[in-house]
């Protein structure tokens, strides 16, 4: 027991020292006017919309007590920008908004209410690597490759980015994993309560977690059917019982249709079919922005006239150009970005062979993350760093790679082999996470050097070049500058996260057979 507590302490306390090295923002606790200015935008933390439409309903939440959006926070969101009934409104699913509360309420005390609010989300972040050790530990898998694959997700892929700033990929990915958790971990017909809790409360944290969650809650029913056979039949029947653990899932879905109703006058409107606004006028009102088509501008001046459904952001047609976009494309590619997530492949082998069932699940996840937003209508993820939507499939596959690195622990070509390849994506990752989400995907790129006149990058050399003269890293513009430049500051981060890994590899490499390490 105290070996384990020291290795979750040690695990909390390293991911810890990281994650505030890297965490993006200023101090102060800015204005709704404020929040329009450079620093807060273009130079600092709201680099991009996402960001800023997720801390607009916080900030309204608390500082206007009210859902609705005043003029200087509408043009804070903009351009993901909703407006009903008259009203400026949220664009995005209210989950994260609200779990953030208690760090904007804390970071306020602190003078640095944006900063506790990106805090929220490097907690959550520190919550999946624990889980991804506590998943491992449950299925066998030895602690330090449970935790060398907690660590791999969290410093090798774009998770690193995504944990430094507002956006749903971690929350997400903690309830997936936690759900997990507790398929592996317990057996009984009231765990399953808390499961199908986890899968409702998915939805207002990001409505395509109904998708992501499916294979977990698919599994998870099956555990409510018995099926008795004999020669001549196969007779299915339900756990009568098992139906009342469906009744938690009233918790998170009353909370959701509260927020549709207060936001929008309507229990059953999801914030995705809401009216957009792109642009607003000096009177205040919506306008039609300057790129706009001049023949369709009255969707512009009349949002609400705009025909919305939540089935038309997935299109076939986007198919074969996701999965290239997600697995080879240079702006957003595993294969450039996070290659060594591909060693996981290795692991899922195994795990088949051990635990065909959760393997499945596992697969499930990876297979409905990928296909879900290769049907996405915009599967690059606007201006984003790597694949940000296969978030929840790289921790999948974490998992995979644990067991690989436990079952080939011995096998020095295969840890010169990872350590070769994490080195590669920790330096890649840790990139962006100390520079800026905002990397255009490719296919705008020629239209953006159009107008700024001069070449530009969309692959993570576009972060390297950011490095070289600045970081939004929070503890870098506060303190550290005056010692050493954005590109040195980087390198320590990086080469400290190699070096950390490299260590618990080579304990691993010679660790006893016997011992529980």
């Amino acid at each position: 027991m105290k070996k384990t507590i020291a290795i979750l302490l040690f695990v909390v306390i390293i991911c810890a020292i990281f994650l505030t090295a890297s965490l993006r923002g200023n101090v102060g606790n800015p204005t709704s006017e404020q929040l329009n200015n450079p620093q807060w935008q273009a130079d600092g933390p709201f680099g991009l919309s996402p960001e800023r439409g997720r801390f607009a309903l916080t900030y309204s939440m608390i500082e206007d007590k009210s859902f609705y959006f005043s003029l200087p926070i509408a043009k804070f969101a903009v351009p993901d920008l909703g407006y009903k009934n008259g009203h400026y409104v949220s664009l995005f699913a209210p989950g994260v908004s609200f779990l953030v509360i208690p760090g904007y309420v804390i970071g306020k005390l602190a003078n640095a209410s944006q900063l506790g609010t990106f805090a929220i989300i490097s907690l959550f972040a520190i919550g999946n690597v624990l889980l991804i050790i506590a998943i491992g530990r449950t299925l066998r898998i030895r602690t330090l490759p449970a935790l060398v694959g907690g660590l791999t997700f969290l410093f090798a892929s774009p998770a690193f980015s995504y944990a430094v700033t507002l956006y749903q990929h971690h929350v997400s990915t903690f309830l997936i994993l936690l759900s997990i958790y507790i398929l592996v971990r317990y057996k009984n017909l009231w765990s399953l309560g808390f499961i199908w809790f986890l899968f409702a409360m998915s939805i207002p944290v990001d409505y395509p977690n109904l998708f992501l969650m499916l294979p977990i809650a698919v599994y998870a029913l099956g555990r409510l059917i018995v099926t008795k056979i004999n020669v001549t039949s196969v007779h299915l029947s339900i756990k009568l019982v098992g139906i009342l653990t469906f009744l938690t899932v009233l918790v998170p879905l009353s909370f959701f249709l509260w927020f549709n109703k207060a936001s929008y006058g309507n229990p059953l409107q999801f914030s995705g079919t809401v009216a957009s606004v792109r642009e607003i006028d000096a009177t205040g009102k919506p306008t039609a922005p300057q790129n706009a088509d001049k023949n369709n501008l009255e969707k512009y001046f009349n949002p609400e006239i705009q025909e919305k459904s939540a089935v038309a952001f997935f299109k076939a047609r986007n198919l074969v150009n996701g999965l290239y976009l997600h697995i080879f494309s240079p702006d957003r590619g595993i294969i450039f970005f996070t290659p060594v997530m591909l060693l996981g492949l290795v692991g899922m082998y195994f795990l088949y062979k051990q635990n065909s069932a959760i393997t499945v699940v596992c697969v499930g996840v990876i297979m409905a993350d990928l296909l879900l937003y290769s049907l996405w209508s915009d599967p690059w993820g606007g201006w984003a760093f790597g694949s940000r939507y296969m978030i929840p499939g790289y921790a999948m596959l974490s998992i995979f790679l644990a067991i690989a690195l436990s079952k080939l622990r011995k096998n020095i070509l295969f840890l010169l082999l990872f350590l070769i390849i994490f080195s590669y994506s920790a330096f890649v990752n840790t990139a962006g996470a100390l520079s800026t989400d905002a990397n255009p995907p490719q296919v705008e790129v020629l239209e953006l050097e159009k107008i700024s006149g001069i070449q530009q990058k969309y692959t993570f050399e576009r972060n390297l070049d950011f490095l070289k003269n600045s970081s939004k890293s929070f503890i870098y513009q506060s303190f550290a500058h005056t010692y050493v430049t954005s590109w040195q500051y980087f390198q320590i981060i990086a080469g400290a996260i190699i070096a950390c890994t490299t260590i618990l590899v080579v304990a691993l490499r010679f660790t006893k057979e016997g011992k529980s390490a």
